[in-house]
Parts: structure tokens; C-alpha cells; sequence
């Protein structure tokens, strides 16, 4: 249990900067690493984390993101591939775009995988690790049709320093 808790805590916990509300330009899915030169954003294959990339309306989502990273956590959890454990210790970065409704509920169809880890199974375990999860209602204060995130999952990566 400890080993998924440093694992995820490297890869979706930065919270408290990503509620900057940011209209961003798509970014091209990048095959082999996930990185992204839009000005402006982080690169994610460095920071991991959640990022808004749609219009936040000045509402604060701090509190939402919380329970998101909390649900998606335990989800994951349970899907991480066994190659992630020791002694393997498989790493890589996983990118998924998606789009979460009023209700709390993912857009269907709008996944999108941004940066792939090189390795199926990593990949599948992030994916199912948001269509998986049952999130709470965006906060009442926001009247947009969606939010817009983009997730990086981390294996066995070290933050930077």
C-alpha cells in the first residue's frame, strides 16, 4: 500500500497551483514522452500532476480537485501493474485529456491520450483509473457545460527538484 501512495502522490497530487483558470490551444499527442511547449503550462513529464486547461469562470476548485485526486487515487490504486512493483519497477508517464460534466461525471468520448508511457498496461491502469472513479458534482457556482483537465500519472518517477 505504501509503495502506491508515493507512486500516486508523485503523480496527481500537485493541487495547489492547477486552479488557474487557462484557455490553451490543443496540444498534439506526443508518442513517445509526454511533454507539451505550449507557453505557459507546465511540462508534465517533469510535474505530473492536474492541470485545468478550460475556463474555470473564477470559481475555485481547490476543494473538487481534492476529493478528484482522493477517488482517482483509490481507483488506481488497485489497477497499477504489477511490473511497477519491485523488483521491475517499470516507470513512465501517462497523459489523458478529458472532460468532466456539472454532474461530476466524464464527458463521454471526450478521453483523450495525450502521452503514452511506452507500455500498454501503464497506460490502461491510468485510463481506468479516471473512467473508474466516481467524482462529486462540480462545484453549484459553475455555469460552464464542462471543466477540462489534463492528468499525468507517474510510475516509479521522481518529482525534480
Amino acid at each position: 500500500m505504501r509503495i502506491h501512495l508515493i507512486l500516486f502522490a508523485c503523480a496527481v497530487f500537485p493541487v495547489h497551483d492547477l486552479v488557474q483558470a487557462q484557455s490553451v490551444p490543443n496540444v498534439p499527442t506526443n508518442q513517445g514522452t509526454a511533454t507539451t511547449e505550449v507557453s505557459g503550462l507546465k511540462k508534465l513529464t517533469s510535474t505530473g500532476g492536474l492541470e485545468v486547461i478550460s475556463d474555470t469562470q473564477g470559481v475555485n476548485f481547490k476543494p473538487w480537485m481534492v476529493h478528484w485526486r482522493k477517488r482517482t487515487q483509490r481507483t488506481w490504486d488497485a489497477l497499477i501493474p504489477e511490473e511497477v512493483k519491485p523488483p521491475t519497477n517499470k516507470s513512465g508517464v501517462v497523459i489523458i485529456r478529458f472532460k468532466v460534466l456539472p454532474s461530476g461525471r466524464l464527458m463521454e468520448g471526450s478521453m483523450a491520450l495525450e502521452g503514452r508511457s511506452g507500455d500498454t498496461a501503464l497506460d490502461r491502469a491510468a485510463w481506468g483509473a479516471l473512467t473508474g472513479s466516481n467524482y462529486p458534482p462540480l462545484p453549484k457556482e459553475f455555469h460552464g457545460p464542462y471543466l477540462e483537465l489534463r492528468a499525468g500519472f507517474r510510475y516509479n518517477m521522481e518529482p525534480p527538484l
